[in-house]
């Protein structure tokens, strides 16, 4: 397995796509950023444990006709200097802002992969990000339900201390677990691959910026904003994927006034790895749509 674990500010000279990385400085966070083509700007987002890698097919499939951002979210990856606040949903949008305005990008459509779709929305929501389209892959747009409500305070309590930070690293440090993980997702990936999400998956700061992650998000209050959303919203999810439940996630976005269904099944929760082309012919047919509509 590789380690991660000495390279918290520079990815591996193996690193997907490494010739298309940078680092830019904002909202007080060292971003790893990773751009190129040249076009409409496409933004990626990936989801929770994730990084730039895993748009490694996609990001090369786009270029060719869009300037395409992907950029590794607060605590994730090879970002670092992010505050415990900038984990929470809403902490995390305003960050994202503050980059996107700092690349002085002006994306056209949006896709975020399981929580990076939640990003894209609370984005929309609370900014003035208002992309042309937004594409949900296996969105974790499912709220957190009453038991969990009560318990999040707790839980938010116990992942702050360093103690319980240090034990879930070492669970995670061996890689058995984490390989549990990643293989749960239903998802079939390469040595290689897999191989850097059990490494990020590893260390201990990313492990405690996916805790502080998941005990901040509230997702409801996202939820509540979605009869307000004026940007289309494309939800492209596989009905067996284990990790997002379809019927749920259709509940919980039928609130959205331009929502649109795209069904990929067969497939895992990680979609962009495991059909990159068919989901980058879904962004350039989005994109059609949007060329044509605008004349």
């Amino acid at each position: 397995m590789p380690d991660f674990s000495d390279q918290l500010l520079n990815p591996p000279a193996n690193w997907p796509n490494i010739s298309s990385s940078k680092f830019i400085t904002a909202a007080g966070i060292r971003w790893h950023v990773q751009r190129a083509g040249c076009g409409p700007t496409i933004l990626l987002v990936h989801g929770t444990a994730g990084a730039t890698h895993t748009w490694r097919t996609v990001l090369p499939l786009l270029t060719p006709w869009a300037d395409v951002i992907a950029f590794e979210l607060p605590g994730h990856g090879f970002t670092t200097g992010a505050t415990v606040e900038q984990l929470s949903l809403p902490g995390m949008a305003d960050a994202v802002a503050a980059l996107v305005r700092a690349l002085d990008a002006k994306p056209r459509i949006g896709v975020g992969h399981s929580a990076g779709a939640a990003v894209l929305l609370q984005l929309a929501s609370a900014h003035e990000f208002k992309p042309q389209s937004i594409i949900g892959v296996n969105s974790a747009l499912i709220p957190v339900n009453a038991l969990g409500q009560m318990l999040l305070p707790l839980s938010r309590a116990l992942f702050d201390t360093e103690a319980l930070q240090l034990c879930a690293a070492a669970v995670l440090k061996s890689g058995a677990v984490a390989r549990r993980l990643v293989r749960s997702t239903g998802s079939p990936l390469g040595a290689d691959q897999e191989a850097r999400y059990v490494a990020l998956l590893a260390d201990k700061r990313r492990v405690s910026a996916v805790l502080g992650m998941m005990t901040r998000w509230d997702l409801e209050a996202l939820n509540a904003t979605f009869p307000r959303l004026s940007v289309p919203l494309t939800l492209v999810h596989s009905q067996n994927e284990p990790w997002v439940p379809f019927r749920a996630l259709l509940d919980a976005t039928r609130s959205v006034p331009l929502r649109t269904v795209i069904d990929v099944t067969p497939a895992g929760h990680l979609i962009p790895d495991e059909k990159p082309q068919q989901l980058a012919d879904i962004i350039a047919s989005t994109f059609a749509e949007i060329a044509s509509r605008s004349g």
